[in-house]
């Protein structure tokens, strides 16, 4: 097999399941971000969020086994899978964030950050001469007057993208212990 058929082989089943990754992703961020009211669904966002490298070394090892008798699947074959899998579940779940941050958040995810950093435990924290300091100087720089400003501030489109970017840098990471779930390893005969 040449690289390219192997490329396109590895980007053709990462992407198709990527596609229910992304979804699964998607079902954990809307925990996550429906959870900061509601402790059971933010345990459940939590726990969706700590399964998704358990998910992906799962999806490596499926990938191995469906192409194995093609050609044995290397590090590097099975590093470029899980790379592919993570960068397409990111996207699906950036365009899902931009989706539901432009049309149906409606500010409800600020308001809810901005009580969370006004609760009297968040407070007394802020109220430390370090952060204090650190605070008032990052939004000074902003152009901002307060934290909640800058909240305020943030637009679905710079949501996504943070979100994006931020994935495919954990991708990269967690790409790793996924191919080392997802290699063909070798029998020894004796």
């Amino acid at each position: 097999m040449t690289r390219q058929q192997s490329f396109r082989q590895a980007n053709a089943f990462a992407m198709l399941d990527g596609l229910w990754f992304g979804l699964y992703c998607c079902f954990g961020f809307l925990c996550v971000i429906k959870g900061m009211g509601s402790s059971t669904l933010g345990s459940l966002g939590t726990m969706v969020t700590l399964s998704v490298p358990v998910l992906g070394c799962f999806f490596a090892r499926k990938f191995e086994r469906q192409v194995r008798e093609d050609a044995l699947v290397g590090f590097g074959k099975a590093y470029l899978y899980g790379f592919l899998l993570y960068f397409y579940a990111s996207l699906i779940l950036a365009i899902f964030a931009f989706v539901y941050f432009n049309w149906f958040d409606h500010g409800v995810f600020a308001q809810n950050y901005i009580a969370a950093l006004n609760s009297p435990e968040v407070r007394e924290v802020l109220q430390q001469d370090s952060f204090n300091l650190m605070l008032g100087s990052a939004t000074a720089q902003s152009g901002f007057g307060s934290v909640e400003e800058l909240v305020r501030s943030i637009t679905p489109v710079d949501m996504a993208a943070g979100l994006f970017n931020m994935n495919i840098l954990i991708g990269l990471l967690l790409a790793l212990p996924t191919a080392a779930f997802g290699y063909t390893r070798r029998r020894k005969l004796f």
